[in-house]
């Protein structure tokens, strides 16, 4: 997971520096950077394979054979480009920096939010986490939050191993629960056409992955409604205005240090028609929001008011 967070890191580079449409290119591009090591199973391209065809009992190999990706169940990505990676050397890594861009099925990948570096960091150690999958898409896309659970309510999961993750979400459905779970829930479980470590599927315990879901109370009219998976959803996100919007918002709080208020409404709107009307360039967002009085000046307090 180190080095596709570091090949993650690299694609974002590579968008930043083409500068066109950046937040619809980190939201829906098919290209991803992944390690070519000589042995197919040490590639990081394996998580961006499908769970359902990898190999449970692995061939016996000849002498002097080496399986190949197909063999193992892995499906092989296209030949790509070379490209470099700049990677911290860690003791226990080998840190080669060098790299494939290419592409991913169109069928089974949108977009950093189905790169398995993505679906990773937002997932348990053992099983999927739809929750924290669905509080980043509410926090960082839609302008929205999500309350604290809670003290006096358990949010525990039934131990159910032999059950699906939509199952024993049953739980949240509940009185108390569901006042907060209606409107998270059908946003996270469409990325359940991935599991805990990023790899595509389309069943879970030998039944269909059901991967529906709904967009509800975003604050657009226009982007509510149901969505089929998480391909979907984010088709939806890439092309709304409002995310759009609460991008700019993010890229004003992190380089202004603090959070808008009502007066700097100018500034946003200026940032976002620069970012708009230069085709999606992240370089006229940040000439906009840097060169604005919310960022070169700074209200002194009164001394003689302490």
């Amino acid at each position: 997971m180190y080095s596709m967070t570091a090949s993650t890191d690299r694609l974002i580079e590579l968008i930043l520096q083409e500068d066109k449409n950046v937040l619809r290119e980190l939201l829906t591009t098919d290209r991803v950077v992944v390690s070519t090591p000589k042995n197919p199973r040490d590639s990081s391209a394996r998580f961006c394979g499908n769970f359902d065809k990898l190999v449970e009992k692995l061939p016996k190999p000849k002498k002097n054979e080496k399986l190949t990706a197909a063999q193992l169940g892995i499906v092989e990505l296209p030949k790509g480009e070379a490209i470099h990676v700049r990677v911290t050397q860690v003791k226990f890594l080998s840190g080669n920096p060098n790299r494939t861009l290419t592409t991913l099925p169109a069928d089974q990948r949108l977009g950093i939010l189905t790169h398995p570096s993505w679906l990773v960091s937002h997932s348990d150690a053992m099983d999927n986490h739809a929750i924290l999958r669905v509080r980043w898409v509410l926090e960082r896309l839609l302008g929205g939050g999500i309350p604290d659970t809670p003290i006096a309510e358990d949010s525990m999961l039934p131990d159910e191993p032999e059950e699906t993750l939509r199952h024993r979400m049953r739980v949240t459905r509940e009185d108390e629960c569901w006042r907060l779970h209606q409107k998270m829930d059908p946003l996270g479980l469409p990325f359940e056409m991935y599991n805990h470590v990023g790899m595509y599927r389309t069943t879970e315990l030998g039944e269909p992955v059901d991967t529906s879901g709904e967009i509800i109370n975003s604050g657009d009219s226009t982007l509510d409604g149901p969505v089929a998976n998480a391909l979907d959803l984010i088709n939806k996100l890439a092309n709304s205005e409002r995310v759009t919007q609460v991008f700019v918002r993010h890229a004003f709080r992190f380089w202004n240090g603090r959070n808008e208020t009502v007066n700097d409404a100018p500034v946003l709107q200026a940032a976002y028609l620069a970012y708009r009307e230069n085709d999606g360039s992240m370089n006229a967002l940040l000439a906009s929001l840097l060169t604005s009085d919310a960022f070169l000046y700074r209200k002194v307090a009164d001394p003689d008011s302490r």
